[in-house]
């Protein structure tokens, strides 16, 4: 049962229009009960809702899917609002209901540029100050812009996903399972993100931040599919973090095991970063060039010594 003062916030909504509820299950029974008392209590206050049951199986689940009354809209929730993850809840269902998002213009302009679907997930934790804020945009942009699907997700409820994408802290969003933004990021840099996400722009800073994640061998599954990310790779190897540079010389070895042809295609461009770098980054360089071990490079290494 929902709390009395909650009851009371959505006794206040006007909802104008339907909006439509999706409760996906076929597993862990407990979590689909709590999830569907709390459809029911909303329904029991605002009667406009609809709840739409599906079996079929899904991953993750027991999961909630909000919407209108076209299902242009895809908003989910593996996750039970609770405390301050309510205010933006119920701006979910006052903006789907008005079909009108709670953006600024200039926001809803910038999304516009969205031409490709984008998955956004959202990971929150109970007590966590900052996660409403990242949860309101993120929902919001999905109601403003159809090609974007929002998912929120409960680290706690659903501790198997936080562990598969290597959560360790909130609020963490997961953009196209290779953006990551942690804490305040989430907010300040979402919108921005979403557009790098649907372009291949092979940004280094999306791969330093795969590398900050832990997420070294999906470094070395884009650099073989992209040599475009291989070449923004290279550049993290003068980053002013050493944790950068170590990671980054870490997924290049990894890469020259697996694909000698990508080594000696790199070998040139490590010889002309060697040219213009200050002496941290000559050692590192100098490390890779002797990995490789191509004869070819010794001329060269001879003329820089002098």
């Amino acid at each position: 049962m929902l709390e009395t003062s909650i009851l009371k916030e959505l006794n206040h909504l006007s909802l104008k229009n339907f909006v439509k509820f999706y409760l996906f299950n076929h597993q862990q029974p407990d979590l689909f009960f709590k999830l569907d008392e709390f459809l029911q209590d909303i329904k029991k206050i605002q009667p406009e809702v609809e709840i739409i049951y599906k079996t079929e199986p899904i991953e993750p689940s027991p999961m909630l899917k909000v919407t209108n009354i076209s299902d242009e809209i895809s908003i989910y929730y593996l996750a039970i609002p609770k405390g301050p993850e309510w205010p933006p809840f119920f701006q979910i269902l006052q903006a789907i209901s008005t079909n009108q998002s709670f953006l600024s213009p200039r926001d809803k302009n910038k999304i516009k540029k969205v031409n490709k679907p984008v998955k956004i997930r959202v990971f929150i934790m109970p007590q966590c100050s900052f996660c409403p804020l990242v949860v309101t945009l993120a929902t919001q942009l999905a109601i403003a812009q159809p090609l974007i699907q929002t998912f929120i997700i409960d680290g706690s409820l659903y501790p198997e996903v936080a562990q598969q994408y290597k959560i360790t802290s909130a609020p963490t969003v997961v953009i196209n399972e290779d953006y990551f933004l942690v804490g305040q990021d989430g907010k300040e840099k979402l919108i921005d993100w979403i557009l790098k996400a649907g372009e291949t722009t092979y940004d280094p800073e999306v791969l330093r931040s795969l590398l900050n994640q832990g997420k070294a061998e999906r470094i070395v599954e884009l650099c073989l599919k992209e040599e475009g990310y291989l070449m923004s790779l290279l550049t993290l190897l003068k980053h002013e973090k050493i944790f950068t540079r170590i990671g980054a010389m870490r997924v290049l070895e990894e890469l020259f095991d697996k694909s000698p042809r990508l080594a000696e295609k790199i070998m040139p461009y490590l010889l002309k970063m060697l040219e213009t770098s200050e002496k941290r980054d000559k050692d590192d360089l100098l490390f890779l060039l002797g990995i490789i071990g191509t004869p070819e490079a010794i001329p060269k290494l001879h003329q820089i010594a002098q």
